[in-house]
């Protein structure tokens, strides 16, 4: 099996994991009793072990509203830890040059025994995923030197490959929706995808996502709520001063907004509009246009592929060769249009209204 790869991380070798982590964790678990939490993402239960406090409060907001009650069974179990909190630590993957793989696309041994694994560069972080024994695990040294984004959308690796096999696909975009239909939101950063959707949430409108949604293929085109955070920006609060003061009022941001972009777990605030799933009915390329009117015109299956492929292909480590095709299946399935938004954004809303009142 071929994987698209980027230099953004380091390749884990299999030997890696049974000679170093598997005895390293199996120090964690005899000398500390884990939090454990139950989710469930895209009709998947995911039981979450966390090894450490920090990283419980640190990556649990941003998917809170999939919580649910224990279960006896479940279909994928990640355990989490950080050699700070545990005082327990171990060699990286680099210390031993047969650790790790060289940067090739060419490797059907990266997929021996159904193991995948990748430390990525930036974040700091080791992300290990055993298919056969329906484990995975997650480590980084200290958890409060983890960036912000992991908060934003915690264990965003190790979801992508374990989703995948069950044909469920994370694509880089933003979903909103209302009356059980959603929209698709993609294009690449700074074209207004956010916004728009954050026009559409203070409008009333169901909300799915911002950075990254979960896409079903099958008989029905589902689109699934897997993070409900947002990076908020000082424009974005001066654009919707009600939400400015409903967030401020309760002092809840991942981060001061006021150094750039903050991070707000919109569940937290608006619980009654974050919903798990709804049915795909179109994908929209957001547009900046200097007009006043907000249109939906229809936009080409080559247009639609260009917005969504390369920021989704780029963000998901080791995305198997066949997950452009798989990409090319969304988007031939499903009605592609350019969201022209016009310059006022309080009117955005409607437009989309409107498209979604025509579906019925």
């Amino acid at each position: 099996m071929e994987h698209f790869v980027t230099k953004n991380y380091w390749i884990i070798k299999k030997e890696y994991f049974d000679k170093v982590v598997v005895p390293a964790f199996s120090r964690v678990s005899e000398s500390v009793t884990p939090v454990t939490k139950t989710y469930v993402f895209a009709g998947k239960i995911i039981v979450m072990h966390f090894y450490s406090k920090a990283l419980a409060e640190t990556m649990t907001r941003a998917i809170s509203h999939n919580e649910t009650a224990a279960e006896k069974t479940a279909d994928l179990t990640i355990n989490l830890w950080d050699s700070v909190s545990t005082g327990l630590s171990f060699p990286g993957p680099w210390s031993n040059p047969d650790y790790v793989f060289e940067q090739k696309t060419e490797t059907g041994e990266r997929q021996a025994d159904s193991f995948m694994g990748v430390y990525l560069n930036g974040e700091e972080t080791l992300n290990l995923y055993d298919e056969k024994n329906n484990t995975a695990y997650f480590w980084t040294d200290d958890a409060r030197d983890l960036p912000d984004w992991i908060s934003a959308a915690p264990v965003r690796t190790i979801l992508h490959w374990f989703l995948s096999k069950n044909h469920v696909h994370l694509i880089h975009g933003a979903s909103i929706g209302m009356n059980g239909q959603s929209v698709l939101l993609t294009a690449k950063g700074g074209s207004g995808k956010s916004t728009t959707a954050l026009s559409c949430l203070m409008a009333g409108m169901d909300y799915l996502a911002d950075d990254y949604v979960g896409i079903e293929t099958g008989d029905t085109m589902l689109a699934h709520s897997l993070y409900s955070s947002v990076k908020i920006t000082p424009n974005s609060l001066r654009s919707f001063p009600e939400m400015h003061d409903k967030i401020w009022n309760t002092k809840s941001m991942g981060t001061d907004v006021d150094n750039g972009k903050g991070i707000v777990f919109l569940s937290e605030f608006f619980p009654q509009q974050i919903v798990r799933q709804a049915h795909l009915a179109a994908i929209m390329i957001p547009t900046i246009k200097n007009r006043a009117e907000t249109r939906i015109v229809p936009a080409t299956k080559l247009q639609a592929m260009l917005a969504l492929t390369p920021t989704t292909l780029f963000q998901l480590p080791l995305a198997r060769s066949t997950k452009l095709g798989e990409l090319k299946e969304i988007i031939s399935e499903t009605p592609c249009y350019f969201l022209e938004l016009g310059s006022t954004i309080r009117e955005v809303p409607g437009a989309l209204e409107a498209f979604f009142a025509d579906l019925r």
